[in-house]
């Protein structure tokens, strides 16, 4: 025993020393943050859980201070070993700020040391023998402990001992030590001097170890169960305190903010039904289960009380569903999938075998076939003709799905088992689901179907559009980004201090976080401040030196419409025109045409006109574009105005008056029409909604557009047939 304390913290050197020099070479951890104090905080407990059992005498009675001066060479290495190394490793690798890396590190790591210690002392008071053994048993549990809470509850996120705090998705990048994670700590810290109060008295012979034991595990089981309610963790209770609209219908329980109004709840209900019985029909089931929707007012809402606030989710195994009402029409579908297929899924959580998210998304996207309303044939043609290329084989290996940019991977795994579907039927590919053994479930391996696959991708020829590729295909994953956590969080406060009308000490931060990161939100805030300031030539003049580093991003056309609108308000309308003709030359999507149209419309008419239209508000720029259409119809401003709109009786007057003015003869025309006929149907007016649907499909000669035209007439045809039929099942409570 004397050799391995005298040892050990020579040991200790070593592995923090080889753990972070490694983590150097690897994305997110060779940065000092979230993910670095994460592992650090893991071996960190392991450690000097070892230590505490390792130097243990059985006639210990010394005062805890005792034992940090025993112990000191042993914490100094630990806290300062890997502190040391981060900072080095982060100054070599980026410029990210460390503050916020060393707040993580501080609040993540360092109480590991003492709940480690006070867990290998309390096994050393209680067995003689089998106590390292016990550790393991005991770390494993409290690391699989969160699979109840995530299991049984609608949580994604969850506290926990060891790691402090797991946002339990990718997708969320803005991580922060907040006062809720600084409030856990201090309550396990709480815990933990309770607990070695109690194995003090054990060692001091003036309590009984059967007593410790069983205060101990009461301690603890109380905690578990309080963390409701005391934010650590959301249950179903929780959510309905906050969450109180209720609907039910058919065939769901709908529980939604109240802040959303009840003609737009009602419009979602029904859009369960529709969606309900589409998935059904196309997996060939009668799935009759009741499922639980919870719509959140938006993405702050959802992060606070399930986690995952930009990605909408469902738990097949509990037959629930969580999305934000704001974007709730681009993913209500794809999430009744996941629950229904949970009716062949396998595995405790009902999804697809060895829990393949490939397999899972993939199943979601071709039962959904809509990808940002096109079909996920087309865009997996498009990304495939434009050298955005992904292997099948690749894409189904392990969490390879997760390395890839998100909508490469799912239109390629959603286009992948359509294809399956179409060449084996969808009971082949539910049998696949269950037991993803392509050769004995299909009788042909990945390597030859992956073949197959890419020759039915290159058989048909698509519309070849580059700039439409770069927008859907050309950006990065969370660890391909600077100081992706920190540039996030900062971010997000900094559009908080934005939204409060506070721009220039937004301006200040977004440009600090702009410096560091180089992210397109930091750009795009820091630009948007200015203007608020009127600053426009300072905002015309960096936006012009720093946009050519996102020519190759997604956000490069955004960045030209907003330059050229800089332009415009410094009175550079020639500079401008050529922006906007650039954009209409390279139609990334329908709605970037529209607006650079309307804006080249304007200038024709009236430079004055256009300034004023750039510096408008939303309500604003509504009423400009209104007083064109009560003059001439124009097409591209149709969609504009539609986004624009936040009232509906103003929508409700617009689709009144352009019902009868509106003909097919080309694609601006056709989505225009479209627009205006999914307007209709939402609020209401079914009828206008499908007489407009029906003119839409008029044009057919994009086949782009002949997807999502067709979509649109199967809803509104649904919508005008059983409507009525489907609100009379309908409560609101």
């Amino acid at each position: 025993m004397k050799f391995v304390t005298t040892k050990f913290p020579f040991f200790t050197f070593l592995i923090l020393l080889l753990t972070n020099i490694a983590m150097m070479f690897f994305p997110l951890v060779n940065i000092i943050g979230y993910e670095f104090s994460l592992i650090n905080g893991i071996i960190f407990f392991i450690l000097s859980a070892f230590r505490a059992i390792t130097t243990y005498e059985s006639n210990f009675d010394d005062s805890f201070t005792s034992h940090l001066k025993k112990n000191k060479i042993f914490l100094l290495i630990s806290i300062l070993l890997p502190l040391i190394l981060g900072i080095f490793s982060t100054f070599l690798f980026s410029e990210c700020p460390l503050g916020e890396g060393i707040l993580f590190y501080f609040v993540i790591s360092i109480p590991n040391l003492f709940f480690g210690y006070i867990t290998g002392f309390c096994i050393s008071i209680i067995l003689n023998r089998f106590r390292i053994l016990t550790f393991i048993i005991i770390f494993i549990l409290i690391l699989l402990l969160p699979l109840i809470e995530f299991y049984f509850n609608p949580q994604v996120y969850f506290y926990n001992v060891i790691v402090g705090f797991f946002p339990g998705t990718i997708y969320d990048e803005d991580l922060t030590v907040d006062r809720l994670l600084l409030s856990y700590r201090i309550f396990q810290s709480a815990l933990f001097l309770a607990i070695i109060f109690l194995a003090y008295k054990v060692s001091t012979k003036k309590i009984k170890k059967t007593t410790f034991i069983f205060t101990t595990f009461l301690i603890l089981l109380i905690s578990f169960l309080a963390k409701p309610y005391l934010s650590f963790a959301t249950n179903m209770e929780r959510l309905e305190k906050n969450l109180t609209g209720k609907v039910k219908t058919e065939h769901f329980d709908i529980f939604y903010s109240n802040s959303i109004n009840k003609s737009s709840i009602l419009y979602l209900a029904l859009l369960h039904e529709y969606y309900y019985e589409q998935v059904n029909q196309k997996l060939e089931l009668n799935f009759r289960e009741r499922i639980t929707s919870i719509v959140f007012r938006d993405a702050n809402e959802k992060r606070n009380l399930i986690g995952a606030g930009n990605a909408d989710i469902a738990k097949p195994w509990l037959k629930q569903v969580y999305l934000n009402f704001p974007t709730y029409m681009e993913t209500l579908k794809h999430e009744i999938v996941h629950v229904i297929a949970s009716e062949f899924g396998t595995t405790p959580f009902r999804v697809a075998d060895n829990i393949n998210p490939t397999m899972i998304e993939g199943l979601a996207m071709a039962i959904e076939n809509d990808y940002d309303g096109y079909a996920i044939d087309h865009l997996a043609k498009l990304a495939f003709s434009s050298g955005y290329k992904v292997s099948m084989q690749n894409l189904f290996t392990g969490l390879n799905f997760m390395n890839h940019y998100s909508s490469i991977s799912y239109i390629y795994a959603g286009s992948f088992i359509k294809f399956l579907i179409d060449k084996y039927g969808v009971a082949k590919v539910k049998q696949l689901y269950s037991n993803t053994d392509f050769s004995s479930i299909l009788n042909n391996n990945l390597y030859r179907l992956q073949d197959e696959y890419e020759t039915f991708l290159t058989k048909d020829d698509v519309k070849y559009n580059r700039s439409m590729a770069q927008m859907y295909f050309g950006g990065k994953t969370i660890f391909k980004k600077h100081c992706a956590r920190t540039s996030a969080y900062k971010t997000k406060k900094a559009i908080s201090i934005f939204n409060n009308g506070n721009y220039q000490e937004a301006e200040v931060l977004f440009n600090d976080v702009y410096n560091y990161s180089g992210s397109y939100s930091a750009l795009l805030g820091l630009t948007n401040s200015r203007i608020k300031q009127k600053k426009y030539d300072l905002a015309e003049k960096y936006l012009s030196e720093e946009a050519p580093k996102f020519i190759d991003s997604p956000y490069k056309f955004n960045l030209e419409l907003i330059l050229g609108d800089l332009y415009v308000s410094n009175d550079k309308y020639e500079s401008a025109k050529a922006i906007y003709d650039s954009l209409l030359i390279q139609i990334p999507s329908m709605d970037y045409y529209n607006e650079a149209y309307v804006r080249t419309h304007l200038l024709k008419q009236d430079p004055v006109d256009l300034k004023k239209f750039i510096l408008a508000n939303r309500k604003e720029r509504f009423n400009i574009l209104r007083s064109i259409i009560d003059k001439t119809v124009l097409y591209e401003a149709i969609p504009m105005m539609i986004y624009y709109n936040s009232d509906d009786a103003e929508l409700k007057n617009l689709v009144l008056f352009l019902q009868k003015k509106l003909d097919v003869f080309d694609m601006i025309s056709c989505y225009a029409v479209m627009r205006l006929s999914q307007a209709a149907a939402r609020i209401g007016y079914y009828e206008i909604a499908k007489e407009l649907a029906v003119k839409s499909l008029l044009f057919k000669d994009d086949e782009l557009l002949i997807h999502p035209l067709t979509e649109n007439l199967k809803l509104i045809n649904w919508l005008s047939n059983f409507s009525e039929e489907t609100l009379k099942n309908i409560s609101i409570e």
